[in-house]
């Protein structure tokens, strides 16, 4: 399997109507020691499922993982249930890992026809993708997200070292493309939101990330060129609880997604 797709790619589940994805390695995160599908992978992977067996557009998706997938075990996708009118429907998808409940996806599909047009949520003013410095994520997520997508900060910081201070309440923005010069699709979306951590040290000041609660993206348009900008604020941290909101925008200002994600917050020791 070519290691350029950035989620699990579905196949038909023998004589069934169901879906079936394996996991591949180069989508898995968390080190040699313990290595598990990223959930922004897994995320992608679920919206397919739904927009494959409803022949539909995903609108919106969110999900619950309840357990974690390993390279080379093999997802299996349900449609468990469809209501709603002809154009738009909402769905409910289970997942499962040797018949084990590993994900529950809630979500709508579908498309109107309709000319109003309205963007209330604007791009922040940052530097064009060819003035901002590239920089690795495979400290704070993974090295292998790190060969899957080209990530330039536009703003906010990033910490170098266990015992990095930095400045507080800052929000965060990269410029992201696919190193394999293929073009980002609407699904791809869904695996950038799911870099929301990487805007915790901005915000705190000090090295931190979070354990996903749960994930949620809805989408406005399809990607438009080679680059997107994804601007994530830390919009609370409460009681070891992070509540973290995602913008994706298209070189040209589109907004192409809002995305939002909960965390058990992990603020990682000086030493």
């Amino acid at each position: 399997m070519t290691k350029t797709i950035t989620f699990p790619q579905l196949e038909q589940d023998d004589g069934k109507e169901d879906l079936q994805a394996v996991i591949p390695e180069h989508l898995c995160v968390g080190g040699t020691t313990d290595p598990f599908l990223y959930g922004g992978s897994g995320f992608a992977a679920c919206i397919a499922a739904m927009e494959r067996l409803t022949g539909l557009p995903a609108i919106y998706a969110t999900i619950q993982f309840v357990s974690m997938g390993r390279s080379g075990e093999t997802i299996r996708f349900t449609l468990e249930n469809v209501s709603g009118g002809n154009s738009i429907k909402q769905c409910r998808l289970s997942a499962s890992i040797g018949g084990k409940p590993f994900a529950t996806l809630m979500g709508a599909a579908g498309d109107r026809s309709d000319p109003t047009v309205h963007q209330g949520s604007h791009a922040p003013i940052v530097p064009p993708v060819d003035h901002c410095v590239e920089r690795s994520v495979a400290r704070q997520i993974s090295s292998n997200l790190n060969d899957l997508f080209e990530f330039r900060m536009a703003k906010g910081q990033m910490p170098d070292r266990r015992d990095w201070k930095g400045e507080v309440g800052l929000d965060t923005a990269f410029w992201i493309r696919k190193r394999s010069a293929l073009t980002l699709s609407k699904l791809d979306l869904s695996v950038i939101a799911d870099l929301a951590a990487m805007a915790l040290p901005s915000a705190l000041g000090k090295p931190a990330s979070g354990n996903s609660l749960d994930n949620m993206i809805r989408f406005i348009a399809e990607p438009d060129g080679e680059w997107v900008l994804s601007c994530t604020q830390v919009a609370s941290v409460y009681r070891g609880i992070t509540h973290i909101n995602t913008h994706i925008y298209s070189e040209s200002g589109s907004l192409l997604a809002v995305a939002s994600q909960s965390m058990a917050l992990r603020v990682r020791p000086p030493s």
